[in-house]
């Protein structure tokens, strides 16, 4: 049974999300997809500073109510000199400064100097590694490095789509369908490693053992499902809608558009599912 704070804190854990795909998405789409990124420049720097806004806001927040439960609710023990820092000696804490830095490090140089960026962009994707349940356990070398790679794919893959829907409609016409095209190629390659890599982190972090009676279990069928219709969409943007990029521009990028929209839509039911997975007690029945 979800009570009001796990509610929220699965969603400020979305949120958290939506920011370093925001912001590290858009770094990782200049470096794949260059050209396209000069023409939606202005689309990219929104992207960049809607993510970071989301991690300078929300990370204090969640360090702040990290910092009143342990204390009981009472803010002056919560940050009084005894546990003031307490939430930096923990990995959640350590975590969400390394997130604040390297967040910090794209907005201020992550279209003026990509390298910088892309460093950033590296810290916000491996502070997932340094929390939850992969840290900490037996288990942390084999499911780190499937996290790792589930984790940068889908900053890749996720944080590409709307760049990519404001580049079909900037581009030079010659260049959108070799652009689009490029994008599916490049997904070809990766999104088997997305899928994996988070099917081999999900049977390490339950033991090989499967148990849909189990709440966590639950919540991953549904993340499963959504991310088949995701999977769906994008392939029928890959044999339907991109090759009509060449025979019938202006309709095929509608339907592009359209189609990225619902991409979206779908990519964020997966946020918020994942946000419930990594705030729901493994062992959970309820």
């Amino acid at each position: 049974m979800l009570t009001e704070v796990a509610i929220d804190t699965a969603a400020l854990r979305t949120l958290v999300y939506v920011g370093t795909i925001a912001a590290a998405g858009a770094c990782l789409f200049t470096a794949t997809f260059p050209t396209a990124a000069r023409s939606v420049a202005t689309a990219l720097r929104w992207q960049i500073f809607v993510g970071a806004l989301l991690i300078l806001l929300v990370e204090p927040l969640r360090l702040i109510l990290f910092q009143l439960a342990i204390s009981g609710g009472d803010a002056e023990l919560a940050f009084g000199p005894d546990l003031r820092w307490m939430a930096f000696e923990m990995p959640n804490g350590q975590a969400a400064a390394t997130r604040l830095a390297g967040v910090a490090l794209i907005a201020a140089f992550g279209l003026r100097f990509l390298p910088v960026g892309l460093i950033g962009s590296a810290m916000a994707v491996g502070s997932y590694a340094l929390e939850g349940h992969t840290a900490g356990s037996s288990r942390t070398v084999w499911a780190s490095i499937a996290l790792l790679l589930h984790v940068a794919v889908a900053h890749w893959w996720i944080g590409s789509l709307w760049p990519l829907a404001a580049s079909v409609k900037a581009l030079p016409h010659s260049a959108v369908a070799a652009t689009v095209e490029r994008f599916g190629h490049w997904a070809t390659m990766l999104v088997p490693v997305l899928l994996i890599a988070g099917s081999v982190l999900f049977l390490v972090l339950v033991s090989w053992t499967l148990e849909f009676t189990s709440f966590y279990q639950q919540i991953i069928a549904a993340k499963v499902a959504t991310v088949v219709a995701l999977l769906a969409i994008a392939t029928f943007n890959k044999f339907a809608i991109t090759p009509r990029l060449r025979t019938d521009l202006t309709g095929g990028a509608k339907a592009l558009r359209g189609s990225i929209a619902v991409e979206l839509a779908l990519a964020f039911s997966i946020l918020v599912l994942t946000g419930f997975v990594t705030t729901t007690s493994l062992g959970s029945g309820h």
